[in-house]
């Protein structure tokens, strides 16, 4: 097997679950799916609003920190889902000195299965993935 070729991950991440597909030349070398605790956005206002965000915050940094924990050296880095969180993600990955600067593109997406996401990052990375095939 060659050691030189790439490691790539493609992730899918929303606010309550990321699906991170790990690619070694053109074989999935890996596929994990993690999930936040994240409660929903409040409504309203005072105090009880003002520490619920708070909490919500410091949950979502903790799960952007496992996903981190969860790419180990990589050269690479495709981000994509809807809203936020996919932004999110990429500023956190710019603080952490191995990953600065491996996040190649953050796109929008709807919802991706993780057949999807492999398809998604095929066309990406210009790649010829060979899928095990289903029985």
């Amino acid at each position: 097997m060659n050691h030189n070729m790439p490691r790539r991950v493609a992730i899918w991440i929303d606010h309550r679950e990321a699906i991170l597909i790990t690619l070694k030349g053109e074989q999935v070398t890996g596929e994990e799916e993690l999930f936040s605790e994240v409660g929903p956005h409040t409504h309203g206002g005072g105090w009880s609003q003002h520490r619920i965000e708070a909490h919500r915050h410091e949950v979502l940094k903790h799960y952007y920190e496992e996903v981190v924990e969860h790419l180990g050296p990589v050269d690479e880095i495709l981000i994509l889902g809807p809203g936020q969180a996919k932004h999110e993600l990429d500023q956190n990955i710019e603080h952490h000195k191995g990953l600065r600067g491996k996040v190649v593109a953050v796109h929008g997406t709807s919802r991706l299965s993780e057949h999807d996401l492999i398809a998604e990052a095929e066309r990406f990375f210009a790649l010829d993935i060979q899928q095990p095939q289903e029985s």
